[in-house]
């Protein structure tokens, strides 16, 4: 049978046209409608709304008498959007109805697909009943009910429905998901994009395991929509028992705000709130926090200084980020609290480290030019132990600012690449920062001795570091590279605490002038399918010795690790308060070699002190370069050894070894295996020998490991310990569990850390997170303190941390 295609007007004028004059419309080839067979008809509907209905279908009837017309067979029908398939269409003329029988499939215009055993609805697809329905949404959600009613192409009401957004088991059709709500009534209501529920169970496993009498969502299709969010439950030993539903209010397509009210059963109502802002050229948040606490007694200390025993706390947080053009931002990231803890104990998003950092900045790039001005505040969130002067707020730093500018010139010079870095930074610090440490003799006597980590007074420096280098490529592939800087500065000290050794009030100029050389000269061997590459490596520094190594505070240069990283670094100062002087060479070797997939990379070398003061020798107030395997003429020596697999496991070995012995100073080696997205392991051992001079008279170890494994298609486990080899104690420890599928996500994690230097000392804790797709997630925690430590203070800061 030929297959017949129709232009149907808009349904009311059907009657009009006869069987016959429907048969010959779509015999002649010079029709509009034989002429729409080389035409997609869903898409011409879609973009035309006024289109006619378009029925394609291997047969149509005339039934005069009563005025019907049945189209049979394939029947595809399209209108406004809408695309409907049956077996059977019938139209009856007297009351402009479509009953479609026989296993129906309907595509709405968004994209949803209704499949039924019978849709009776009227000619403009608005208003009907259906029977034995599913609707698949664009989301992968499902609706079904025995029947359905449509109404005003808004409403779809489904009668003892279901609701879920998992797939349907392959293997068992008729097996349940894992979760769905069945209700006595689910209405969808597209206008509102909200679906309602009337008598709800949600079930897993078809096991029904909450009864709710009236709730409802946003349906899947919805990013943004005013209503409750899922709730979080918490629990510690100060708080109590706790549960918190937050309200979103989208009062706007560009702003909204948060409501979440939390009680806990020991201190009463926490009211947290959020403002979200977005504008033409950026946005904005503020984020409030506040309680009155009903048992302000729970949060004491025995070896500290409780902050939280008050009846008020609070907190205020906002961050903003704004484009001037394509290339300037400005922004800040603010954050304020009653008191030291508040952030802590009540878990409140962004205010949970043990120190938060307030800034405000402005930021410029282009291609060769680098801007950025910072101005930052450094808030503590630990509480000050009993009996001591210390004050952890007062040892911060206000920076008022910092600004680091970078150029690079676009034309060379001198046949080089000519860059220029600039550092203007300002603080003030109201306390020293003073550290104490314990030296011990021969005899076994003790000494205490200290160093300040950050010294009480304000401080002002304006740098300058002008760099050229350039790159010779010389016979038989040698390359050499020379260079040269300059770095300047002009740094004003008004120190308050001058038994640091720090002047009160004086200005220093310092100037560190500096050429050298590198040379490499790579070896390449090709040995059938492995290529070889071994490049021996010399540098050479030639500099004055280092200026007012005591008279000048450190704050930015403090860090200081020898290793493979920095050996070839012209000055292994991490900041520009610590300058390296004097004539050094750096010298080594690298290897890397290709053996297929795998790969090895090596490094191995040494650093010399040839001539004037060794920086790393001469330490200031905060004992940098002490004990780092540079302060004598001859450094330690240093390596790395790198093998990839290329099959997902990684090995890496680094160690700094004693120039006189050998023996390791330090060293760390870390295994890395992963398999596909589920699967990853890593295990860490790390070790530093002792160092008497600053007061660590046992070598220190310890070893770590995380991983995660999937145990089948969904469920995975996930933990971590780190184990202190010398004490022979955890340090800490977690545990998880994991189960992840295209609609149900659920992890529980249990955890616990060990810390002698927090007022928090101990901590266990146990955090449950599950998510409903399309209906949110919630989270569970339970925490409780741990055994508090006896220390006395003097036990307590003994060591460096």
């Amino acid at each position: 049978m030929t297959r017949r295609r129709a232009g149907w007007g808009l349904a009311r004028r059907l009657a009009a046209v006869s069987a016959l004059a429907l048969v010959a419309f779509a015999a002649n080839p010079w029709t509009p409608a034989a002429l729409a067979q080389d035409l997609n008809f869903a898409e011409q509907v879609t973009e035309n709304p006024n289109a006619k209905m378009l029925l394609e279908a291997d047969e149509l009837v005339y039934d005069f008498d009563r005025h019907i017309v049945t189209a049979r067979g394939g029947v595809e029908i399209y209108y406004e959007g809408y695309t409907l398939r049956a077996p059977q269409v019938t139209y009856r003329e007297s009351d402009s109805r479509l009953i479609a029988s026989g296993g129906v499939s309907m595509t709405e215009p968004g994209g949803n697909v209704i499949t039924a055993r019978e849709m009776d609805i009227t000619d403009t697809f608005s208003d009907g009943f259906i029977e034995s329905l599913n609707v698949l949404t664009v989301d992968r959600a499902r609706f079904a009910a025995n029947s359905a009613e449509r109404r005003g192409n808004n409403l779809l009401i489904f009668r003892q429905g279901v609701y879920t957004a998992c797939e349907q088991c392959r293997e068992n059709p008729d097996r349940p998901p894992l979760w769905q709500i069945k209700a006595s009534r689910i209405v969808h209501n597209k206008e509102e994009k909200t679906v309602y529920y009337r008598n709800a169970r949600l079930e897993f496993f078809g096991i029904p395991m909450v009864y709710i009498p009236y709730f409802y969502h946003p349906d899947p299709t919805v990013k943004r929509k005013s209503g409750f969010l899922p709730p979080h439950f918490h629990q510690s030993s100060p708080l109590g028992y706790g549960v918190g539903t937050p309200y979103f209010w989208n009062l706007a397509p560009n702003y909204d705000i948060t409501f979440t009210p939390t009680v806990y059963s020991k201190q009463g109502l926490l009211a947290e709130t959020e403002w979200r802002h977005r504008l033409m050229n950026g946005s904005y948040s503020i984020r409030l926090a506040g309680i009155l606490q009903q048992n302000k007694d729970e949060f004491e200390l025995g070896n500290f200084v409780s902050s939280g025993v008050r009846d008020f706390r609070g907190s205020v947080a906002t961050k903003g980020r704004f484009n001037i053009n394509s290339r300037w931002n400005w922004g800040w990231d603010l954050a304020t609290t009653t008191d030291r803890t508040f952030g802590r104990d009540y878990d409140i998003r962004g205010l949970t480290d043990t120190e938060v950092v307030n800034t405000i900045f402005l930021t410029g790039l282009s291609d060769r030019n680098f801007f950025d001005l910072r101005g930052y505040a450094f808030r503590i969130q630990r509480n000050d132990p009993v009996n001591s002067t210390r004050n952890y707020q007062d040892e911060q730093a206000v920076v008022h600012p910092v600004l680091d500018h970078n150029y690079i010139f676009d034309q060379p010079i001198l046949g080089g690449e000519l860059s220029l870095t600039s550092n203007f930074t300002s603080l003030t610090r109201g306390d020293t920062d003073e550290r104490a440490y314990f030296q011990y003799d021969d005899a076994g006597n003790r000494t205490q001795k200290e160093y300040y980590a950050g010294v009480a007074g304000t401080f002002t420096r304006a740098s300058t570091d002008v760099t050229w280098k350039s790159k010779i490529v010389g016979p038989l592939g040698q390359v050499f590279t020379p260079f040269a800087y300059f770095k300047g500065d002009i740094y004003n000290v008004q120190a308050d605490d001058t038994d640091t050794g720090l002047a009160g009030d004086e200005t220093y100029l310092r100037g560190m002038p500096a050429v050298g050389l590198e040379y490499r000269y790579p070896f390449l061997a090709q040995m059938g399918p492995i290529s070889q590459t071994f490049s021996p490596v010399a540098q050479i520094i030639v500099r004055p010795d280092e200026q007012h190594i005591n008279d000048l505070p450190n704050e930015d240069a403090q860090s200081l690790v020898f290793d493979d990283t920095n050996l070839f670094e012209w000055d292994k100062f991490s900041g520009y308060d610590r300058q390296e002087g004097g004539t050094r060479a750096n010298v080594g070797f690298t290897y890397h070699a290709m053996l297929g997939k795998a790969s090895i990379d090596a490094l191995f070398g040494q650093s010399f002190q040839l001539a004037g003061a060794n920086s790393f020798s001469k330490s200031n107030v905060t004992l940098t370069g002490i004990g780092s395997g540079l302060s004598t003429d001859d450094s330690d020596y240093v390596g790395r050894v790198t093998l990839d697999s290329g099959e997902g496991l990684t090995l890496t070995a680094r160690g700094r070894f004693d120039n006189d012995t050998f023996d390791v100073n330090r060293a760390e080696a870390t295994a890395r295996v992963s398999k596909g997205r589920r699967n990853s392991a890593a295990l860490t051992y790390f070790y530093r020998r002792e160092v008497p001079e600053l007061g660590i008279d046992d070598d220190q170890s310890e070893i770590s490991t995380t991983g995660q494994f999937a145990v089948s298609d969904f469920w995975s486990v996930k933990g971590g310990i780190t184990f202190d080899i010398d004490q022979m104690s955890r340090v800490k420890h977690a545990l998880g569990l994991a189960y992840d599928d295209e609609c149900f996500n659920l992890s529980v994690v249990y955890s616990e850390t060990r810390d002698r230097y927090t007022d928090i000392v101990s901590g266990r804790e146990v955090f449950v997170r599950f998510n409903l797709r399309t209906l949110g997630d919630s989270e569970v925690s339970f925490a409780a303190s741990g055994d508090d430590y006896d220390d006395d203070e003097e036990d307590l800061y003994s060591g460096l941390f």
